[in-house]
């Protein structure tokens, strides 16, 4: 006869959470205790199935689109699919998560344009097959990408530290928020993008969100290298299509801590090899092809967070963390947010 399955939440029923509640449910500060807790847990029993890539035939000219994107069709780069899969097969943690991301670059030729880059993640209970609930992929990888900045930050950076630089968009407001909740000593905020326009929109968005009685001084700069030597912390959130260096090793200032979020691919370069002559290099994940790129890295955030590895030897030490898309972390985020949601909903129900 066969044995009963494990218990799910059969009272439960299947859940979306959309970017609204993930902010709420998913903010730094809640978050980044969380993966610290948990990341030293990890054992062989969670594990990644190789990620799957396709490229998906480009739309043909038809009443549903316009005119000017399907002639983009045929001169951009193939719309594609892509899944990152990992399950876990430990009884108490038990989740499946299935990212599915869409990227069709002709979408911005529509009138009006549309993201070209969509995300959703799945989760499942991995001993059943039960799904449990669907959230909204793009909020999802922002927030986790920066719960995972800040705790690095939180693992390597000074204590004393009061400058943050960051490279980047509007999009990217939740790292400063991490790094922020990390060393709440950051009173000095600066934003660096090669459009000029965009640097300011940033700088205003983070002015909107900060409360009167604040005091941090938030700038925007047009040349990266003359600034880049005043930050303690160096947040690196911009997509790479060349492989010309972001930033330069040789101008950071002893004791800085470089976090490159930006991309994925090692060959976008973010920075140059001086950076992993000065210190000591982390990446988010060591069984993945392009972490295997960084050859010179001390170990994982896992291995940090769970003592196992000495983060910064001493104070001149410049540290360096790089973020590759786990769909580990995917797993462990999503399953906090469907927890969190399920306790928020039990309580509303008292």
């Amino acid at each position: 006869m066969a044995s009963q399955p494990p218990p799910f939440p059969s009272n439960q029923s299947f859940v979306h959470l959309d970017s609204l509640s993930l902010n709420m449910l998913l903010s730094p500060d809640r978050l980044m205790p969380h993966l610290l807790a948990f990341l030293p847990t990890l054992g062989p029993s969670i594990y990644s199935v190789p990620g799957l890539f396709y490229k998906l035939p480009s739309p043909s000219s038809s009443t549903t689109t316009s005119s000017a994107a399907a002639e983009s069709s045929t001169t951009t780069s193939p719309n594609t699919l892509s899944l990152k899969t990992c399950c876990s097969t430990n009884p108490s943690f038990p989740y499946l998560s299935v990212r599915m991301k869409t990227e069709f670059p002709s979408n911005s030729s529509f009138l009006p344009p549309i993201p070209g880059m969509h995300c959703v993640v799945s989760l499942f209970h991995s001993l059943t097959g039960v799904p449990l609930a669907s959230l909204d992929g793009t909020s999802l990888a922002y927030l986790r990408l920066s719960a995972l900045s800040g705790l690095a930050s939180d693992l390597l950076s000074l204590p004393s530290s009061t400058t943050l630089l960051i490279i980047g968009s509007c999009e990217y407001a939740h790292l400063v928020t991490a790094h922020r909740t990390a060393r709440p000593s950051i009173n000095h905020i600066i934003v660096y993008n090669p459009n000029f326009s965009k640097a300011q929109d940033f700088v205003c968005e983070l002015c909107l969100r900060e409360p009167e009685s604040s005091t941090v001084i938030f700038d925007y700069a047009k040349d990266l290298d003359q600034v880049i030597g005043m930050a303690d912390i160096v947040c690196c959130a911009a997509y790479r299509t060349t492989n010309v260096p972001i930033v330069k090793g040789k101008l950071l200032k002893a004791g800085a801590h470089l976090d490159l979020v930006g991309s994925l691919t090692y060959e976008m370069k973010e920075c140059d090899d001086d950076v992993f002559s000065r210190g000591r290099a982390f990446v988010e994940e060591i069984a993945m092809n392009e972490a295997e790129k960084f050859v010179d890295f001390a170990g994982t955030l896992t291995e940090l967070a769970g003592g196992k590895m000495q983060g910064r030897k001493t104070y001149d030490d410049v540290t360096l963390f790089k973020a590759v898309g786990s769909a580990r972390f995917d797993l462990l985020v999503a399953q906090f947010a469907y927890e969190s949601h399920i306790k928020l909903s039990n309580f509303a129900l008292v």
